[in-house]
């Protein structure tokens, strides 16, 4: 026996995300820092005026808008107010987006991420009737892709394989909630996001709020909308 057979199977690591996963985490890790370590006050603001996405905007006359009103709904998914809003998503994409990138590759990918970050930026300015407020963050962006791996990814037990998938059947809206474990995670979803309504296990005096409403409004994006993205799939077979 060759020394090459007597040697350990390599280890899998624990996450094995596509580039435009990494990249995006990075991308916005990089933004973070650069608001943090390098801008003074007035710069930053300037910037989330311009890249953050601020709902009173919208009633008034594009004649009045600067390009803040076409960008915003998107970068302001790449903005983050601290390091913990930035570390928890970056976590979470880490967990549902590799799935979806892996199954799209990256320019389907990128174009849901865009599509996601708008529709939850606007169910959350619908929410609070376009008042003056800035909303930032890819939590919207990572309700979508959470949203989206109900319909395909989180039914399957096989193992972390990227060829389970890209190929695994698309299952239908009422279908993908007859699966047991996407009926609990939708319910764990939901009741976490109830608990942050109320406040329950945010820090004392938090300078910012939760935008519970474009979570919300991800999450049923990623969901329904799935079928749109996920062109050339097959689907499922189980009524």
């Amino acid at each position: 026996m060759t020394e090459f057979e007597n040697s350990p199977p390599a280890r899998e690591p624990a996450v094995r995300m596509p580039p435009v996963v990494w990249g995006a985490i990075v991308l916005m890790g990089i933004i973070h820092a650069v608001r943090v370590y390098l801008l003074d006050e007035a710069s930053d603001d300037w910037l989330l005026y311009h890249f953050a996405f601020i709902p009173v905007r919208y009633v008034f006359p594009i004649s009045e808008q600067d390009f803040g009103w076409l960008a915003g709904p998107v970068t302001s998914s790449l903005l983050h107010a601290d390091w913990l809003h930035f570390a928890f998503n970056s976590f979470w994409l880490a967990a549902f987006a590799t799935p979806l990138a892996e199954r799209w590759g990256a320019i389907r990918f990128a174009g849901f991420w865009i599509a996601a970050a708008v529709a939850s930026a606007f169910v959350y300015a619908a929410a609070i009737s376009f008042t003056d407020s800035y909303l930032i963050g890819a939590s919207g962006v990572v309700s979508a892709v959470t949203g989206a791996a109900c319909r395909f990814a989180l039914p399957i037990r096989r193992g972390r394989d990227p060829s389970y998938f890209r190929h695994a059947p698309r299952l239908g809206m009422i279908e993908a909630l007859r699966q047991p474990s996407v009926a609990v995670f939708i319910g764990a979803w939901a009741f976490s996001n109830a608990l942050v309504v109320f406040g329950v296990g945010m820090p004392e005096g938090e300078a910012y709020n939760i935008a519970w409403q474009a979570h919300v409004g991800g999450l049923l994006f990623g969901y329904l909308a799935f079928g749109l993205f996920d062109y050339g799939a097959r689907r499922s077979d189980v009524a």
